[in-house]
């Protein structure tokens, strides 16, 4: 199955979960660790408050701490990475390790090495902001 099938398969199954007058705005694949995919939901309300959920590629929510602190990590390392790298994104991709690699990044240890250390902020924020505007509470 393509990532394009996976995003709307997952879509499809992450819209449930939205609460009354809220829409979801983005699903966004990403694979934490070889081998296990993840897929970061966005959820949106009228007034632009956004919620979020994580489930996993059975669209089953993901209430790990741990496991929605990797996947929001890996995502926002790959947005900021592609824009350092002028990347364009036409398709949908899985962000992960390798990718990062792809782009020229380099993951030691769970550490950023390179152009990125300067955006941990913007990903602990992205992380926090995830952690408290979850859907479900996380363990």
């Amino acid at each position: 199955m393509s990532v394009i099938d996976d995003v709307r398969r997952i879509a499809e199954a992450a819209s449930r979960f939205a609460a009354p007058g809220e829409e979801l705005a983005a699903v966004l694949p990403i694979e934490p660790a070889l081998g296990e995919r993840l897929y970061l939901c966005a959820y949106v309300d009228a007034d632009g408050a956004q919620t979020w959920l994580a489930l996993d590629d059975g669209a089953t929510p993901v209430t790990s701490r741990n496991r929605v602190r990797d996947a929001a990590s890996i995502a926002a390392l790959v947005e900021v990475a592609e824009e350092s790298a002028g990347e364009p994104r036409n398709e949908p991709r899985v962000a992960s390790a390798s990718y990062l690699d792809a782009l020229g990044v380099t993951l030691q240890g769970g550490n950023v090495v390179g152009a990125l250390q300067s955006a941990l902020p913007a990903v602990e924020e992205l992380t926090r902001d995830i952690e408290g505007n979850y859907k479900l509470e996380l363990k």
